[in-house]
């Protein structure tokens, strides 16, 4: 079998980071975490996080001396996604496999032992010609011990957005994960991969953050999609329906569903999307 490689940026979400490698840390065989020599994120933002906090967390997942850690000066370009596709080049060329996986800090892989160990085997011949993709499950808002999820209007999870995540070392990041594999739309192969994608989640400065460093920077702090998400409550969250806006896709998001916080993760296991 291929040997994996996983990169993965750290910044302003570095406190999701620990979950998620430990989302996937057994199936992979190394993990290179790329961060900027001046804490300077991809669209030119200065950030911070508790450093000392994260490095311990990832000393205790790092059993097996898989996690390296690369700073390097990661903003040099004023256009946030040529930092971006930079960074993400960089760390590709410090892997030693040459299958790449990246996942965001703020990503945790819902059914990670399915995919590597079934679905994986069936697709590395391939790893050179095209780029897997996986599916966002994306929750909303939480309050107190209720999650607000993106549902259908049958309950179940909206599945609208899928992001390339695999590609091959001989391959070259153009946009974001998007490579000049699969940038135009070709060579895309979607996988059965889940990931909570909790960029929604944060406060409304990370929110912001998040969606200006991915090169939407026709955002603004009165945008209508931050005013929505701060007024919603658990009283009022079924007044939203085909509801998005501002540089977030084109896919509207039908509704929202309230379920327990402790369920999140079973409710996405429920259906799938294959």
């Amino acid at each position: 079998m291929l040997k994996k490689s996983v990169i993965s940026l750290i910044s302003y979400d570095a406190g999701y980071l620990p979950n998620s490698i430990s989302s996937y840390y057994d199936y992979v065989d190394e993990i290179i975490l790329g961060l900027d020599i001046d804490r300077i994120s991809w669209s030119n933002n200065s950030f911070t996080f508790n450093e000392e906090k994260l490095f311990s967390e990832l000393s205790e997942i790092d059993v097996d001396n898989k996690i390296s850690i690369i700073e390097d000066n990661f903003h040099q370009s004023a256009i946030a996604i040529e930092n971006d596709n930079y960074e993400r080049n960089f760390l590709k060329a410090e892997c030693n496999n040459d299958w790449v996986f990246s996942f965001d800090a703020d990503e945790y892989l819902v059914n990670a032992k399915d995919f590597f160990y079934n679905y994986c085997p069936l697709v590395e011949k391939y790893a050179d010609k095209i780029d897997i993709c996986m599916t966002w499950a994306t929750p909303y808002k939480i309050i107190d011990d209720t999650i607000l999820v993106i549902a259908n209007k049958d309950d179940s999870p909206f599945y609208g957005e899928n992001q390339g995540v695999v590609t091959h070392k001989n391959s070259t990041f153009t946009y974001a994960r998007w490579t000049d594999k699969s940038a135009t739309g070709h060579n895309r192969v979607i996988s059965p991969l889940i990931a909570i994608h909790w960029s929604l989640c944060r406060s409304k400065e990370d929110l912001h953050e998040k969606i200006h460093n991915i090169g939407h920077s026709d955002l603004v702090e009165n945008d209508p999609f931050y005013n929505i998400w701060d007024k919603v409550t658990l009283d009022n969250y079924k007044e939203l329906e085909n509801f998005k806006t501002s540089g977030l896709g084109q896919a509207q998001w039908p509704k929202l569903y309230a379920l327990p916080l402790e369920q999140l993760e079973s409710y996405y296991q429920q259906y799938g999307v294959l």
